[in-house]
């Protein structure tokens, strides 16, 4: 979570302070897998041996015993009344999770268990059906609520709940109607394998996203709208934000904050028609649903960070703004986020036909990784971008130079540390957008950072004069301060900006300001248990001063570094070239294709100069879920994406790609919606694909390749820390 773009609205300020008030009072087409099934196209299917094999394929059902197949009547009641197959209902079975589905009729009706089995327009549990068996002795069907499970009446041959369940056959239907989905719109199979010979023998080929939020959906106390899929499908994943932002969006108080117009308002309304959301700018919207990412996942995205996050301020406010009160402790919002991605794991699997048939998984090893996009699959790494990480927050004394106190200790980075390990975490932000007892966090935003970091630790910030030096990002911001207060140097002014900085924004307003924050002893014990375990530590967000005394610790074992999406309070050109000596890495924020190209020059001349002995490549960071800004279209007199555009084909791809079959893009359709990179930009995910081509045009064949072996860099950083800890 970055937050780029933060308010400077005026009302902003007063909000978030009559927050702070309130706290401490409270205290497609064929590139679809679905699509691929039947999907009402008449195309037939083999009938399922086992539960799983059903998944998105059109069927009728005919019980074991009577031999007659399961119709609809017209009162909407199915009974086992038909003799032939062709005056069956054909339902299309959409999974709800593994072994379970959702059985669609052609009238988009769902077949549902009450007094008697009959049909619903809205999804339910009783409409949830687990599925046992084979297609040798039969299936049965039980509906997660109703009692009992699916039977024939003897007499008049109706469906209904019983406690001894009928076994049924799926036989291969024709004429269903699909089930609503986003279309991924991509024709041909993504490449799988290792390159094979040549420069790059034994590497794995595909681009990295070392950044985004794809968990969030709990995120800010239900500020944010959406998820990465719904069991009940894609109209309610995406559907009307109404009931988290209010008519018109007027209770979208996080993300107006950010829009920085505190009274904005938005088209709510997301499936079918998606007016006003995802969209660039839009940060409180889900823009990861799966089948987004598997649009992306086609173009060759093989590591994917997914970061846990949570921020402890703005889910107080917005759960108390709307008087939901929510659990925001964030090491506890960070532990619940990773069984949803392993729901979300499972639930692309069911999508596929059956455990590990997806092309999205979970791994926690840079050798998992491997063998994972081997098979031409999505590895997803987690990692944990929260401020209080460990439960190490920290509360200040109401003046400066007053103690402070938190309730970390060793053993306390050393309990939450395996805790997180344990879960399969591998990448850690030691400070996020707020001090903790760790250190002082990066200064980027000068005004409603320094508020939430106020309400979160008792005190604005502290701060020093950025150094004047070259900068690969620019360190500190100019901060918001009261007007005209304390700018000279005379001993006076310094001292009442020092004893003013404790309860009011005071700061000089004519120099860019640091977090006066450095490193603590705890936070120099917690770093060196990461390494100790072979964690990815990233930079980001850490004060520029604790950059360097964490590259200092870094450099005592020979351990690599990361920056993943922006610096976040600057990083010097010194400290750049230190990260890619020590063989880590920096992949930029996500731009557009330009600003990718411009990042990338910027990114190998750092390399070049800092002498490494290790491989460049140019990954990203897109931080999409995470309160970041994505990518604006690029505009001017940029080259057009010409639709539908080929990747992995002509002669700017490079002899790495040889063999590789093309993948054929079209606009991306969710709904009724179009999207067109060169008007929406990066509106969702699913544009990733997209913006590559923009990089084609942007960058050619330089960096095409950069970008396509910054997986393979990736893991090679990962594997230096493994090579280089304790664990």
């Amino acid at each position: 979570m970055t937050g780029p773009g933060f308010p400077r609205h005026p009302l902003a300020l007063l909000i978030m302070a009559s927050a702070i008030g309130l706290l401490t009072a409270c205290g497609d087409n064929g590139g679809d897998s679905a699509a691929g099934n039947d999907n009402g196209s008449g195309r037939q299917q083999a009938a399922p041996a086992g539960r799983y094999d059903m998944a998105n394929g059109c069927y009728a059902m005919r019980p074991l015993s009577g031999g007659r197949y399961v119709a609809k009547a017209a009162d909407g009641s199915y009974q086992a009344s038909s003799a032939t197959l062709a005056g069956a209902e054909p339902l299309f079975m959409k999974p709800s999770a593994l072994g379970r589905y959702l059985l669609s009729a052609r009238d988009s009706s769902l077949l549902t268990a009450g007094s008697q089995i009959t049909s619903a327009k809205d999804a339910s549990d009783s409409s949830d059906w687990v599925i046992e068996g084979n297609g040798d002795s039969g299936f049965t069907l039980k509906p997660l609520s109703g009692g009992g499970s699916l039977a024939v009446d003897a007499g008049s041959g109706r469906l209904q709940l019983a406690a001894t369940p009928a076994r049924f056959r799926f036989e291969p239907a024709t004429g269903c109607t699909a089930f609503p989905e986003i279309t991924v719109n991509a024709s041909g199979d993504s490449f799988k394998g290792t390159l094979g010979d040549g420069p790059y023998k034994g590497q794995v080929l595909g681009f990295a996203d070392a950044h985004v939020h794809m968990a969030a959906t709990d995120f800010l106390g239900g500020a944010h709208y959406g998820g990465p899929f719904h069991r009940f499908g894609v109209t309610h994943a995406l559907g009307d934000c109404k009931e988290r932002h209010g008519e018109n969006g007027r209770q979208d108080l996080v993300g107006n904050l950010y829009e920085t117009n505190p009274l904005a308002e938005h088209d709510t309304q997301g499936w079918p028609t998606f007016v006003d959301w995802p969209a660039a700018h839009s940060l409180t919207h889900e823009g990861m649903y799966y089948k987004w990412v598997e649009r992306a996942w086609k173009a060759g995205l093989r590591i994917m960070v997914n970061e846990l996050v949570q921020n402890e301020v703005l889910c107080t406010l917005n759960s108390t703004g709307h008087l939901k009160p929510q659990n925001c402790n964030e090491m506890d919002t960070a532990v619940a986020q990773v069984q949803t991605m392993h729901d979300l794991q499972d639930y692309i699997d069911a999508q596929e036909g059956g455990p590990g048939k997806g092309w999205f998984r979970l791994v926690n090893s840079p050798a998992e990784a491997r063998t994972v996009i081997a098979q031409g699959k999505l590895a997803v790494v987690l990692g944990v971008e929260i401020s209080h990480i460990f439960n190490c927050n920290v509360r200040y004394g109401a003046l400066p130079g007053l103690p402070e106190t938190h309730g970390c200790d060793e053993g306390t980075v050393d309990t939450q540390l395996d805790r997180l390990y344990k879960l399969g975490v591998r990448q850690l932000f030691p400070v996020h957008e707020f001090d903790n007892a760790l250190g002082g966090n990066g200064i980027f935003d000068g005004l409603v950072l320094n508020v939430g970091n106020k309400a979160d630790t008792g005190q604005f910030w502290q701060t020093y004069d950025c150094p004047d030096e070259e900068y690969y990002y620019t360190a500190g911001a100019l901060m918001t301060t009261v007007p005209g207060a304390f700018d000279s140097e005379d001993p006076l002014s310094t001292l009442l900006r020092q004893i003013a900085g404790g309860t009011a924004p005071v700061y000089k307003s004519n120099k860019r300001q640091c977090n006066a924050r450095s490193i603590t002893p705890i936070g120099r014990y917690a770093i060196d248990r990461m390494m100790d375990r072979g964690m990815v530590v990233d930079l980001d967000h850490l004060e520029l001063k604790m950059k360097s005394e964490v590259i200092d610790m870094a450099k005592a074992r020979s351990y690599p570094l990361t920056s993943t999406h922006g610096g976040h309070g600057g990083i010097s050109m010194t400290q750049a070239r230190d990260i890619f000596r020590l063989g880590g890495l920096i992949y930029d924020y996500k731009g557009n294709g330009k600003g990718y190209a411009a990042a990338l020059k910027k990114a190998e001349k750092a390399h070049v100069e800092s002498g490494s002995n290790f491989p460049f490549a140019f990954g990203y960071g897109a931080d999409t879920n995470g309160m970041g800004a994505q990518a604006d279209a690029r505009g001017g007199d940029a080259k057009p994406v010409s639709y539908p555009f080929t990747l992995f084909k002509g002669p700017q791809w490079g002899s790495e790609f040889n063999g590789i079959k093309p993948v054929v893009f079209d606009k991306q359709r969710s709904g009724e919606r179009v999207y067109d990179t060169d008007r929406d930009g990066q509106a969702h995910y699913g544009l990733v694909a997209d913006w590559v081509e923009e990089v084609r045009i942007e960058g050619g064949d330089q960096a095409l390749s950069a970008l396509y072996h910054s997986a393979e860099v990736y893991l090679q950083m990962w594997e230096r820390a493994l090579a280089h800890s304790k664990h």
